[in-house]
């Protein structure tokens, strides 16, 4: 089961990282682009236009957000809260129409008030002598932003990999395609806010496009104040959050030239860069953490060492990328102007204080104890509390280190608190402590190693000296036993998941479909592949008592798993209980509606004690490998099928 739930964690986080590491990337080679056209001093302001554009997003999306995607999915990809059972919409398509809507207007809203107090605002932000047409496109780009980013979250609780990094990627693609001209044109920075605007807003007309059949385009006022009511109660957390995560050039703008304040931008862009791994872990387990197969890994392992192991290995993969990022800061800030180089020794210090809430996160969603919203949410806002009061106490004494200082600093606080609450509980984590201090111990000595190393000035030779740092790492922590030789079975396994020769290649989908008879063959492939209800599916195939078609979709999976080569499943079964047990399971299995929805029904289900976490996730497995195989097979299953069970079979063979 840590393997079976491994390799989802990878596959997620794997999903998550791609899309986050192309837009970042993207975002990235726009920014090297505008600092090529625009001095450090115009760059620092575009960094302020910049944070105004999110704090316009975050006070468009304020509640109704979290809001709208608790109502549609039971939350979003920022809830923290396990313990917590969410109320369902009735018609999820009808709440997120209602949502998308009403972000929509208030967007508008919010920016034609912004249009209308622009001179004030510039002045406010960037100065008395700023241009206030750069504030207009600034808020432009952040109502944009507020209908994209609630599009983005629901097409990654989806689970719809493909379009997900889709559009992630088009926001920043979109925006290099405007911007380019605008710098050639010689706009300057007006030109690069302008077209952040116009990126942003055609992003967000793909993102509604893709989501096509996910919503109703309506508008319920009784559903838009159940989501309000709904998203209130984390305003606090999502404020504290943001402030910590995108207030910091503000803040620092107050105390530092804009010149610092440009070297800063150009830093903390790097850091962003290289902090999807760590934020795609954590957000892996926000889709999965409602399944079987988490409530399976939690079952064998026990709930303490599960979590532990889990955040063992996030911290492993962190101490991972803090490496890469510090030895390979000076080829990032290589291909900016040289006027920006006194960024490379801020990007470690930046990308390490960007990752402190995401360590929080990671923290409190491994941790078990009663209640622990209510600590969660009050640790985040004394979290951003002490970032605003430390910040501006040492900006004046270290410049602008204080920032990410003041981040590690605010989150340690609350995080030791959150941690010292569970140890103590009823459930305490098990952390794997000497792989953990094995780990970072090996990266230190690596880091400090290759800053005495005088490697030259070509960008070539710094960067395969600063990946080769990297493989060493990778190789050390296997041969210390960071990483525990009784892990490797199921880390390879985990590997071979990707490229569909794990476990699951164990089930032979033609002997499995080979053991029933035409009929019921062509019954579960309605319902896999046609994704039709167990009546429908049955219908004219299988002689079914009604009410019992589900079960009977059940007994014949069971055979098909069994008999493909799935262990540990009966398939055969006559107490009455069993029965009424495999009618709720098919119900699950086979039901319509949400994702969300469906996820609810099997929580129940195992917390009720009707079906076993194990039990589920294999015959969930079982429906994922069918839904892959080719039609041939489920037509002309060979009684005496190979191994490569997944090719169409001849006519000889079948």
């Amino acid at each position: 089961m840590g393997a079976a739930l491994g390799s989802q964690v990878l596959r997620y986080s794997g999903i998550h990282s791609v899309g986050v590491v192309v837009s970042n990337a993207l975002t990235f080679v726009s920014t090297i682009l505008v600092a090529n056209f625009i001095d450090p001093s115009a760059f620092g302001q575009l960094g302020l236009l910049l944070f105004l554009t999110g704090l316009m997003t975050l006070l468009f999306t304020l509640a109704s957000k979290q809001g709208t995607m608790k109502r549609t999915f039971g939350g979003d990809d920022d809830d923290d809260d396990d313990d917590d059972d969410e109320e369902l919409a009735a018609d999820p398509r009808r709440t997120l129409g209602t949502g998308l809507v009403l972000i929509g207007l208030v967007s508008i809203l919010g920016t034609l008030l912004t249009v209308v107090f622009a001179d004030p605002i510039a002045g406010w932000l960037l100065g008395d002598d700023a241009d206030s047409k750069l504030v207009v496109w600034a808020a432009v780009a952040g109502g944009a932003g507020a209908v994209y980013r609630v599009a983005s979250i629901t097409v990654w609780l989806e689970r719809r990999p493909y379009p997900y990094i889709a559009v992630e990627a088009a926001r920043p693609l979109l925006t290099l395609v405007a911007v380019v001209p605008l710098l050639v044109a010689g706009t300057g920075l007006e030109g690069a806010i302008a077209g952040t605007a116009l990126g942003s807003a055609l992003a967000t007309v793909f993102a509604l496009i893709l989501l096509k059949g996910s919503w109703n385009p309506c508008f319920d006022p009784s559903e838009a104040v159940a989501i309000y009511r709904k998203g209130a109660i984390r305003i606090p957390l999502v404020v504290s959050m943001w402030i910590v995560g995108y207030a910091d050039i503000f803040i620092l703008s107050r105390f530092v030239s804009d010149a610092d304040l440009g070297t800063y931008h150009l830093a903390s862009r790097a850091g962003f860069l290289v902090s999807f791994l760590p934020a795609g872990y954590r957000k892996a387990l926000r889709p999965l953490q409602k399944t079987a197969t988490f409530r399976a890994a939690e079952d064998e392992y026990g709930v303490g060492t599960a979590r532990g192991i889990q955040f063992g290995y996030f911290v492993l993969m962190l101490t991972g990328v803090m490496l890469a990022v510090t030895v390979l800061a000076n080829v990032l800030v290589r291909v900016a102007p040289d006027s920006y180089s006194e960024a490379a020794p801020l990007i470690p210090l930046l990308a390490a204080g960007l990752v402190a809430p995401t360590v929080y996160r990671m923290l409190n969603k491994s941790v078990k104890y009663g209640n622990k919203r209510i600590p969660f949410i009050i640790g985040a806002v004394l979290a951003a509390c002490l970032f605003i009061g430390l910040t501006i106490l040492m900006v004046d004494r270290i410049g602008v280190e204080a920032a990410p200082i003041a981040m590690m600093i605010g989150f340690s606080i609350p995080g030791l608190v959150i941690f010292y609450r569970s140890q103590t509980g009823r459930t305490p984590i098990r952390l794997p402590w000497r792989s953990m201090l094995t780990g970072v111990g090996l990266a230190v000595v690596i880091a400090v190693a290759h800053s005495r190393l005088d490697v030259g000035s070509g960008i070539v030779v710094e960067t395969l000296v600063g990946l080769l740092a990297v493989a060493l790492w990778f190789s050390l922590i296997t041969v210390t036993g960071a990483v525990p030789s009784y892990h490797r079975g199921a880390l390879k396994e985990m590997a071979l998941s990707l490229v569909g020769r794990g476990r699951a290649g164990a089930f032979t989908p033609a002997k499995g479909l080979a053991a029933i008879g035409r009929p019921e063959r062509r019954a579960l492939r309605r319902a896999i592949l046609g994704r039709k209800p167990a009546p429908e599916a049955t219908a004219g195939l299988i002689e079914v008592e009604g009410g019992d078609e589900a079960r009977t979709l059940v007994e014949v999976l069971r055979r098909v798993a069994v008999k493909g080569g799935i262990p540990g499943l009966p398939d055969d079964y006559d107490s009455t209980d069993e029965r009424d047990r495999d009618q709720a399971i098919g119900e699950f299995l086979f039901a319509p509606g949400s994702i969300a929805g469906r996820d609810q029904i099997g929580k129940r289900l195992i917390n009720d004690g009707v079906a076993e976490a194990y039990d589920l996730h294999t015959l969930e497995l079982t429906i994922a490998a069918l839904r892959a195989t080719p039609r041939p097979v489920w037509k002309r299953p060979a009684k005496n099928s190979g191994p490569n069970a997944r090719r169409p079979f001849s006519r000889r063979g079948g």
